[in-house]
């Protein structure tokens, strides 16, 4: 099985693929040559086609054949296209020119038809994954601690911290969190040993293994469990801030959850509990004051290593906004007062949720992209 970035690509239903740079080089006849000679084809894009078929039922398939479709027109950036197992000729981080997603008959949504045309960005030998930081400071009533960590998968090799100067230096984990994807590394930037505030950290990490530890917003479609007993997902992974929220939400870093429920008005938490490979219940719904109510979801930031919301709730009669961030590896969420809201925050709310509240006033404000190689070669 393929995929691009978390979307299946069903190699048993894929009806072609075309490297359309590979066919501009042999034509060229120079097939034969070392990669100098696609960087000097760098001014035609190196597209890859791929069309196939979601053939599983109407309820799965257009689950992701929706999931596809917000993908293709999201924000996220130099998305991994790789095989889970085996080799892939064109495994890479491409970014997702154009897609072309509808249901095979226009009466029939049991098996969708998708054709991807896609920019290829590079490979992991000329690149390293960078998580960038633009820390800013928070307002809110949780705690007045200052640390500013960030995760980065246990799977990463050649870790290193990345100065402004372009200097580097090798980067040590201060712990390692397991969470139910994949266990993820906490880096402090405070300990990094390079010139700048914002220190960026930049590793190499094989296209499969960064994925399952990032950040995710859930569409539930009403199911309480993510997966089936069987082992199938019935939660629609969300890749757009204008998705349309008529469920439950769902914001998870694999070691928190946070259920969002506008329809009840409520509000719940789960931790991932290693120990026993299980899901546990914070008990926020439960201690919910009668006098507040989630009045609005509004999805501001879905990435890949940071989702945030801002969370609008009926304090007895008044609306008070909160936004919400939940970064890779943590397990509180971020919140803060916007920067439009009057304060404080509400006592009674600030109660509530500080059982998964950080204490930090420090927003790493991460982001992940790609550093060439060649831009830190000494």
């Amino acid at each position: 099985m393929k995929y691009i970035y978390n979307s299946p690509i069903p190699e048993a239903a894929q009806t072609a693929e075309s490297d359309s740079l590979g066919q501009k080089l042999a034509e060229a006849g120079i097939l034969q040559e070392d990669g100098a000679i696609v960087e000097s084809l760098s001014s035609e894009a190196a597209d890859l086609s791929l069309s196939g078929q979601y053939r599983w039922g109407e309820e799965i398939s257009t689950m992701l054949a929706n999931e596809l479709d917000e993908l293709s027109d999201s924000s996220l950036p130099t998305l991994p296209l790789y095989r889970r197992s085996g080799s892939y000729s064109n495994a890479g981080y491409y970014e997702i020119a154009s897609a072309d997603v509808e249901p095979l008959h226009a009466n029939d949504r049991s098996v969708w038809a998708y054709t991807l045309s896609l920019t290829f960005v590079g490979k992991k030998g000329s690149y390293y994954r960078a998580l960038e930081s633009n820390p800013r400071e928070l307002e809110h009533q949780f705690g007045n601690t200052l640390e500013r960590l960030v995760g980065v998968p246990s799977t990463a090799e050649k870790v290193q911290w990345l100065g402004d100067a372009g200097a580097r230096a090798s980067a040590t984990p201060v712990e390692t969190r397991s969470t139910a994807a994949a266990d993820v590394d906490i880096y402090d930037l405070d300990n990094a040993s390079v010139e700048g505030d914002a220190p960026t950290l930049i590793y190499a990490v094989d296209y499969a293994n960064e994925v399952p530890c990032g950040v995710r917003v859930y569409d539930t479609r009403g199911y309480d469990a993510k997966f089936t007993d069987e082992g199938i997902r019935q939660w629609q992974t969300i890749h757009s801030t204008e998705h349309d929220i008529a469920n439950q939400v769902v914001l998870s870093n694999a070691l928190l959850r946070l259920r969002l429920d506008e329809a009840n008005g409520t509000l719940e938490a789960e931790e991932w509990d290693s120990a026993t490979d299980g899901w546990t219940t914070v008990g926020l719904e439960a201690d919910q004051p009668a006098t507040i109510d989630l009045f609005d979801v509004d999805l501001m930031d879905v990435a890949m290593v940071r989702d945030r919301a801002q969370l609008t709730f009926d304090v007895d009669g008044s609306l008070f906004a909160l936004n919400a961030i939940l970064n890779r590896g943590y397990d509180a969420v971020q919140f803060s007062k916007p920067e439009d809201e009057a304060g404080p925050i509400p006592t009674e709310l600030a109660d509530w949720l500080s059982p998964i509240a950080s204490e930090s006033l420090i927003d790493p404000n991460a982001s992940k992209g790609l550093v060439a190689r060649n831009n830190v070669r000494r």
